[in-house]
């Protein structure tokens, strides 16, 4: 069992892991990557590249986003379990959003994507021990968990799934 961690000093991670359930983080991920999925394979080619205002992403760009961020907190998940001592970096993500081209893909694609980072980022979890689950290492400037880094992939997901109902279904 992968507990919630129990202190998150930095605001910018508790936004989001604040978002999620108590319980166990692989369950969690697991059921979430179901749920998403499901979500999300309703929606139309067409309903997929639209904004839901001007300036702000397509659905397919969201899609894209929340695929890229995870595959990004994933590797620093890795690289801290792993003890990496070197601090990890940013991600600029309208930069990396502007660079995709999210809305030359197929939805089929984008949601095939999504899946299988998912799919990836619970094998990760299942190879890491106790002792390099609550390891620390520094991202952005600021000591993050590898604990907190996954209830962030999470809570992420969730943040942009709240946008998804609001404002694109």
């Amino acid at each position: 069992m992968r507990p919630r961690p129990l202190c998150i000093e930095n605001p910018e991670h508790d936004r989001y892991v604040s978002l999620v359930p108590d319980g166990d983080i692989e369950e969690i991920l697991s059921k979430q990557r179901t749920k998403t999925i499901s979500l999300l394979s309703g929606v139309s080619e067409e309903s997929a590249g639209k904004a839901y205002a001007p300036g702000k992403w397509t659905l397919k760009e969201v899609v894209g986003h929340m695929t890229d961020s995870e595959r990004v907190m994933s590797y620093r998940m890795l690289a801290i379990a792993r003890n990496e001592s070197e601090p990890l970096p940013a991600m600029e993500q309208d930069q990396y959003v502007s660079a995709a081209n999210f809305n030359k893909l197929s939805w089929e694609q984008l949601l095939a994507g999504l899946d299988a980072v998912r799919a990836n980022t619970l094998s990760l979890i299942s190879t890491i021990d106790d002792e390099a689950w609550v390891r620390s290492g520094t991202v952005m400037n600021s000591p993050v968990s590898v604990d907190i880094i996954a209830y962030g992939i999470a809570g992420h997901e969730l943040h942009h799934l709240n946008v998804i109902r609001d404002k694109y279904l």
